[in-house]
């Protein structure tokens, strides 16, 4: 995974390195805290394997919140411990689900400023040819590209998500205010 903060500017490209791979990426921007931020760029690695154990955090809110001083940016410390810091009431989970198990995503994390009201986005990556299916709290069942928005949730809610296809799904969540 690859972070970016604009802030002040930057020069930025994408380009794919491999001249016969397809290359399928998500590019998500959440709208930050504060203006003129520092530019910083992360890069972070998450092993399929941790992803089939659990829900895995990759993105949480910078500790020290939307008064954070120029040193606290410097520094970068993240709210939960080996994410990649945001400047912004954001967190960012993935899980590759088992099929015929469930997992359970833990919306806010204990570490989100709101607490109620907190809206959470799913998406499902086309990595499967799509054979991947989940069934999200015992409802919708979403496909490869697929994706779903729910609102009204509160820090500490669980959502559940129950593979139900012919082979495992990766399960992508954005959970915000």
């Amino acid at each position: 995974m690859q972070f970016t903060t604009g802030g002040t500017g930057i020069a930025h490209s994408e380009q794919n390195e491999h001249s016969r791979d397809t290359v399928h990426f998500l590019q998500i921007w959440a709208k930050p805290w504060s203006k003129s931020l520092p530019p910083t760029y992360h890069t972070s690695t998450t092993w399929d394997a941790s992803k089939r154990a659990g829900f895995v955090r990759l993105i949480s809110p910078l500790k020290a919140g939307p008064l954070a001083s120029k040193q606290d940016e410097k520094d970068a410390v993240p709210a939960i411990p080996g994410t990649i810091p945001i400047h912004a009431d954001f967190l960012m989970g993935a899980g590759i689900v088992p099929v015929g198990q469930t997992f359970r995503y833990t919306v806010g994390g204990g570490v989100v400023r709101k607490k109620n009201g907190r809206n959470v986005y799913v998406h499902v990556p086309m990595t499967k040819g799509g054979k991947a299916e989940v069934r999200v709290d015992g409802r919708e069942v979403l496909r490869e590209g697929d994706g779903a928005f729910i609102s009204g949730l509160k820090d500490g809610d669980e959502v559940s998500f129950e593979s139900v296809g012919t082979e495992e799904v990766e399960v992508v969540v954005l959970d915000s205010d």
